[in-house]
């Protein structure tokens, strides 16, 4: 239907939101803010390997190297409180050389918090997706066995990797941490409305989780991976031997300093 305009003395009137200004949708109630994203009470497991090359390749840009048997790091994250709410997720990293620099290229990121996926995907392009993360080591009981435990379900009810941590030294309590060595590298893409065009935008952010402080924990990590969905990436990297298991308790960190942005052609 085609609506003439007015030509009576009543015209009909423009909107006053100023499109300028608008820096996050919806604009009538946005599912997170700009300030700087900062969390408290963080605890995080963290379980490096060496996977194969033949079996990452696939899902690593060009523009980016990897080693013949690259570094994975699984982790899992209890968030505790942040300025998005409590939440708990995971994230599977592959390291890799762009510009001459080690990154930890960020494959996928399984939870359930509508201001956090928002977030990392808009904001930073992170493969956030949805799913169950269960991880709580308050909740879990010392004894008699001793160990952490956490999983990942995606769909929810279909559990894809099973976490197991056994302490084995206490490195020290809470006290402040040192600068990040590496970034966490994503690629950002905003596909074109129209079918069949390049993206709208296409570049590499490299973000900066930065764990101020935190009591740290070395032990034996554990990870087994079900194969029981094809609709995840974290649990198709075969293990060839494990590296470092670290878990981290009582911690503050926040996202900064700023990101780089590297735009690609």
């Amino acid at each position: 239907m085609i609506i003439k305009p007015s030509t009576s003395d009543n015209k009909m009137k423009f909107g006053t939101l100023k499109t300028k200004t608008v820096e996050i949708m919806p604009v009538y109630g946005p599912s997170y803010s700009e300030t700087i994203c900062s969390f408290s009470d963080l605890q995080a497991l963290r379980i490096s390997y060496r996977t194969s090359a033949e079996t990452v390749k696939h899902l690593i840009p060009e523009e980016l190297q990897i080693e013949d048997e690259p570094l994975v790091t699984q982790s899992l994250f209890n968030w505790g409180f942040s300025s998005i709410g409590a939440y708990t997720e995971s994230m599977t990293e592959i390291e890799v050389i762009y510009k001459g620099k080690k990154h930890d290229y960020a494959v996928e990121l399984v939870l359930d918090n509508e201001g956090a996926i928002f977030l990392g995907r808009e904001k930073y392009g992170m493969p956030k997706v949805t799913g169950k993360v269960v991880f709580d080591p308050a909740a879990t009981s010392p004894a008699p066995s001793g160990y952490l435990e956490g999983h990942i379900e995606r769909p929810y009810g279909s559990r894809i990797a099973h976490f197991t941590f056994r302490p084995t030294e206490k490195v020290h309590g809470v006290r402040t941490l040192p600068l990040p060595e590496k970034a966490v590298l994503a690629l950002r893409v905003i596909p074109n409305p129209i079918i069949g065009q390049p993206p709208s935008l296409r570049e590499f952010v490299a973000l900066y989780l930065n764990i101020a402080e935190a009591e740290v924990w070395n032990g034996v990590g554990s990870v087994k991976f079900t194969g029981a969905s094809n609709f995840s990436a974290a649990h198709k990297f075969p293990i060839v031997r494990y590296e470092r298991s670290v878990f981290l308790r009582h911690a503050q960190a926040f996202l900064g300093p700023d990101p780089e942005v590297h735009q690609l052609k």
